[in-house]
């Protein structure tokens, strides 16, 4: 029997996502039984400082892929033609991945959306990029079910006043997926578009979200978001035929003394920030204020500029 088949005879979705596995399915267990589960909550001040990590390399070629409406989420698949590919490599990662999915995970208010949560607060949405390691399996398939197989890039969603190019893309094709289990051709996506400007990030093993959530990936969290407009968030939420309630997004797992490492020096102040981080009380009501180990890393400002101040106590 299929995923697809399973996902339709148990009507495994979002709104029974807490039952995954729970019938005995060899195939589905670990989604019930494993200890090395995704999502989770980012607690900041458990981050471990890795200073071994380096910047993560993202080749950025536009990409041609098929847009599809699964019922759980909305997924871009690459096509494997695709040249040139989008390799990602460095950063936590020993081998050269693959891109060959993209996921849209979000929700029915600015409330819920992301997947992974920041000491326990959601984003409006999350963008993943699934890679397969291209060094060791020939494809996907393989490499969800064997060691160091799966890398996903997870970047958060988050409202600004300007559209993203990228996203529009998405938007423009959501109306030629309104049926059920429906897909469009989507060519020339710019995957940097798609991508905040950082170095910086999270990581942790972990498994795929979604059944049979094998425990195979190495997690890459962006620590800034991309910003869309209230009305790409408003007509991504007006897509039909989705098998959920609130949002899409897998409840968080158990950390289970696992570790998350960065690469951002939190301890490493200079003068700027060390003044930043006194006024961060005074902050106005417009600002969405990120607060690593006590310490202002990020600004988000939401006015007509759309500005984003951010602070890195690196230098």
């Amino acid at each position: 029997m299929t995923t697809k088949d399973k996902w339709k005879k148990r009507n495994y979705a979002f709104t029974c996502v807490g039952r995954w596995g729970e019938d005995g399915d060899d195939d589905w267990r670990i989604c019930a039984s494993g200890k090395n589960q995704s999502p989770i909550n980012i607690v900041p001040h458990i981050l471990l400082y890795d200073p071994q990590l380096q910047p993560l390399r993202i080749e950025t070629n536009p990409v041609n892929g098929i847009l599809r409406n699964n019922k759980r989420d909305i997924t871009y698949f690459i096509h494997n033609s695709s040249e040139p590919s989008v390799n990602i490599t460095s950063g936590p990662l020993s081998y050269t991945y693959r891109l060959y999915q993209i996921k849209l995970h979000y929700g029915v208010n600015n409330s819920v959306g992301s997947e992974h949560t920041i000491d326990g607060k959601s984003f409006v949405g999350e963008i993943q990029f699934l890679a397969y390691n291209s060094e060791l399996y020939s494809n996907h398939t393989v490499a969800q079910q064997s060691p160091r197989g799966i890398a996903v890039i997870a970047v958060f969603i988050n409202v600004g006043d300007t559209e993203n190019l990228a996203f529009d893309m998405f938007r423009k094709k959501f109306y030629d997926i309104q049926l059920s289990d429906t897909c469009t051709e989507l060519n020339g996506l710019p995957i940097d578009k798609l991508l905040p400007r950082t170095l910086q990030y999270m990581t942790y093993s972990g498994s795929l979200t979604q059944p049979g959530c094998k425990e195979t990936v190495t997690w890459v969290i962006l620590n800034k978001p991309i910003f869309i407009s209230s009305h790409q968030l408003e007509d991504l939420r007006k897509t039909p035929y989705q098998e959920w309630r609130d949002s899409n997004a897998r409840p968080v797992m158990p950390l289970n003394h696992r570790t998350v490492r960065t690469n951002i020096n939190v301890k490493k102040r200079s003068k700027l920030c060390s003044m930043e981080v006194a006024k961060r009380y005074e902050a106005p009501s417009r600002y969405k204020i990120i607060i690593y180990n006590g310490r202002t890393i990020e600004w988000f400002e939401r006015q007509a500029l759309s500005l984003v101040i951010t602070l890195y106590p690196t230098h």
